[in-house]
C-alpha cells in the first residue's frame, strides 16, 4: 500500500548536509528518511515534558494522600494512648482480678485481634484485587 507524503524543501548549512551525507552512505539509508527521523525525535522530545509533568503532578497527589494518612495515623495513635493512659489511670485503685476474669479478659482480647486480623486480610485482598483491575485497564 503506497502512502502519501508531502514534500517539504529544507536549507541546511554545508556543514549540516555534509553530516547529512555522511550518516547516509554509512547507514545505506536515504537521506529524507534520517530527516523524517529525526524530525520524529526532536518532535517527540518536545512532548516529553508534558508527559513528565503529568508524573509530576501525580506523583504530587500521592504525596498528598500519604500526608493525609501520616495525620489521621497520627490522630489514631493520639487517641489509642489517651486511650491507655485512662485505662490505667482508672484501673490503677482497682483491686487485683480474679483468674476467671483474667481468662475472659484474654479469650476477649483474642477475639478482638482475630477479628482485627480478619478485616486486615480482607483489606489485603481488596488492595490486590484494586493492583489487578489497574492493571488490566
Amino acid at each position: 500500500m503506497k502512502t502519501f507524503k508531502t514534500r517539504h524543501q529544507l536549507f541546511l548549512t554545508e556543514q549540516l548536509a555534509k553530516r547529512l551525507d555522511v550518516v547516509a552512505k554509512s547507514s545505506g539509508r536515504a537521506r529524507s528518511e534520517i530527516l523524517v527521523e529525526a524530525l520524529e525525535a526532536w518532535f517527540d522530545r518536545r512532548d516529553a515534558p508534558s508527559r513528565s509533568e503529568a508524573v509530576l503532578a501525580r506523583i504530587t497527589r500521592m504525596e498528598r494522600n500519604v500526608a493525609r494518612l501520616r495525620h489521621s495515623l497520627d490522630l489514631l495513635w493520639e487517641g489509642v494512648s489517651r486511650l491507655i493512659k485512662h485505662q490505667l489511670v482508672v484501673t490503677a485503685s482497682l483491686p487485683p482480678i480474679s483468674e476467671e476474669a483474667h481468662a475472659l479478659g484474654a479469650k476477649l482480647h483474642a477475639t478482638f485481634i482475630n477479628e482485627i486480623a480478619e478485616r486486615l486480610s480482607s483489606f489485603d485482598a481488596d488492595l490486590l484485587t484494586l493492583d489487578k483491575e489497574r492493571t488490566v485497564q
